[in-house]
C-alpha cells in the first residue's frame, strides 16, 4: 500500500464565528471534520494537500450530479428560483450566477428577460457557457470580477460549501449587489439524517466523494448567522415563497401550500437535503 500523506490544518477555527473550540465529527486518513462548540457549524479541520480531482472537465463529465444532463428540468427549476428572487427585488434587470456550471441559471434568466452573467473558477465551465452563447468569466466567489453595487440578483447554488472563506464570500456578494438586491443561497443541510447517523458511509464526508470538495456544512441557524454577519436580511428560508404576481391565484395558493407542507415535513423528519435562502441587501 502507498504511504499515507500527512494531513495539514485546513480550518484552525470556525470560519463563521471564529471560535477555536470544537468536537470531532468524523475522521478519515485523508481528512477530518469537526463541529464548532460555539455555533454548531460543521467544518473541515484537516486534509491531505491537493486532495481530489479539481473542477475541470472530469468533474463535470463524470460527477454523480450529472451536470451536463437534464437540461430542461434544471432550467425550469432555476426559473422558479429566480422568480422567488424577483419577489424580493421586482425591478431587477440583471443576474450573476456564481458557480455557473453548465449555464442553467443563465438560460433561466434569459427566458425571464433578465441580463445574465456567469462566474466560475473552472475554465471548462466558463468555456462551456460561452460556447452556448452566454456571457461568462473566470472568477472566485471571494474575489468577484465585478464593481461594487453593480447587479440586482446574485445566485449561489451549492457553491458556498466549496470555498475556503465562506464568510468573505458572502460579504463579496453583498459588495456587488445594489441596495435592495437579492441573493439566493443554496447549500447542503447539515441536519440531514445521514450526516449524523452514518457520517462514514454517506457521501457527504467521504474523501473520494464530497469530502475533498465540501469544506463546511451549515445548519439553518448557521446560515442565517453568516448572512447577517455579511450584512444581509433573510427574506425567505424555504421554497414556499408566495408570489403576488401569479396569473392564477388559486393555483398559486395550492403551489404555496404544497411547498409549505412538504418543506415542514422534510425538515422535521430530517430528510431535507438542502437549505434554501433568499436574502436581501438593505436598501
Amino acid at each position: 500500500m502507498p504511504p499515507t500523506l500527512p494531513r495539514a490544518p485546513f480550518f484552525e477555527r470556525c470560519p463563521v464565528c471564529a471560535d477555536a473550540r470544537s468536537s470531532p465529527v468524523v475522521r478519515f486518513d485523508e481528512l477530518s471534520y469537526v463541529r464548532c462548540d460555539a455555533c454548531g457549524l460543521i467544518y473541515k479541520r484537516e486534509q491531505v494537500p491537493q486532495l481530489g480531482v479539481g473542477y475541470e472537465d472530469e468533474y463535470f463529465k463524470f460527477n454523480r450530479a450529472k451536470y451536463l444532463e437534464r437540461w430542461e428540468h434544471r432550467v425550469a427549476k432555476c426559473t422558479r428560483q429566480l422568480r422567488d428572487c424577483l419577489q424580493v427585488t421586482p425591478a431587477a434587470k440583471d443576474v450573476v450566477d456564481v458557480g455557473c456550471s453548465a449555464g442553467y441559471v443563465l438560460e433561466a434568466a434569459k427566458r425571464l428577460g433578465l441580463s445574465p452573467l456567469g462566474v466560475d473558477l473552472s475554465k471548462f465551465a466558463v468555456a462551456l457557457c460561452q460556447e452556448r452563447g452566454y456571457r461568462a468569466v473566470e472568477g472566485a466567489l471571494e474575489r468577484l470580477p465585478l464593481p461594487a453595487a453593480s447587479v440586482d440578483v446574485v445566485t449561489l447554488k451549492h457553491t458556498l460549501e466549496h470555498v475556503t472563506a465562506p464568510l468573505d464570500g458572502l460579504r463579496e456578494l453583498h459588495r456587488v449587489l445594489r441596495p435592495g438586491g437579492a441573493a439566493l443561497v443554496v447549500v447542503p443541510d447539515a441536519a440531514y439524517w445521514k450526516l449524523s447517523v452514518m457520517p462514514r458511509r454517506g457521501r457527504s464526508f467521504r474523501p473520494e466523494l464530497r469530502g475533498w470538495q465540501h469544506h463546511v456544512y451549515f445548519f439553518q441557524h448557521n446560515l442565517d448567522d453568516a448572512l447577517a454577519r455579511a450584512g444581509f436580511v433573510v427574506r425567505h428560508r424555504h421554497k414556499a415563497v408566495r408570489r403576488g404576481d401569479a396569473r392564477w391565484p388559486a393555483l398559486e395558493a395550492v403551489r404555496y401550500g404544497a411547498f409549505l407542507a412538504t418543506g415542514w415535513l422534510w425538515r422535521v423528519t430530517r430528510l431535507r437535503r438542502e437549505l434554501y435562502v433568499v436574502a436581501q441587501k438593505p436598501a
